[in-house]
């Protein structure tokens, strides 16, 4: 790893939340790992792992490096990305999603007649708008 990326690393772990920060740094230490390995590593609930992974990868922060066959399921890997400007463009590619998906779904709401249909695209919103939020607190 280069010591920009070091640097970078040290940097996104300041930023995390706790939780995130553990799974971000067993991934780094454990590339292609699973959700299942890591809650192993961890002895954490599985779910919980997989809510982590959601949120790093939604930060732009971890990318899916591969799958693993077990029996009937495909089990997906993640690693850690190590260059700075992979981060940054990955930040930049999720941000115009997140922001022209809540746009549309922003006007999906100015036009929907129905309440309930409002109250679901406003609950989608709220979520984007988050997910916005969070990009913006863990961007390089």
């Amino acid at each position: 790893m280069s010591q920009n990326s070091i640097a970078a690393f040290q940097e996104i772990s300041e930023k995390l939340p706790e939780k995130r920060k553990v799974v971000y740094e067993v991934l780094k230490d454990y590339p292609n790992s699973t959700f299942y390995q890591i809650a192993f590593k961890l002895s954490w609930n599985v779910n919980k792992v997989s809510n982590r992974i959601n949120e790093l990868e939604n930060a732009g922060l971890i990318n899916k490096t591969g799958e693993e066959k077990r029996d009937k399921y495909v089990r997906d890997k993640f690693s850690v990305i190590t260059d700075i400007d992979e981060i940054i463009n990955r930040q930049i590619d999720l941000y115009v999603f997140f922001v022209d998906t809540k746009a549309q779904l922003e006007t999906d709401y100015r036009r929907c007649e129905t309440k309930e249909g409002k109250e679901l695209l406003a609950k989608r919103v709220k979520y984007l708008k988050n997910k916005i939020s969070n990009l913006k607190a863990l961007s390089i």
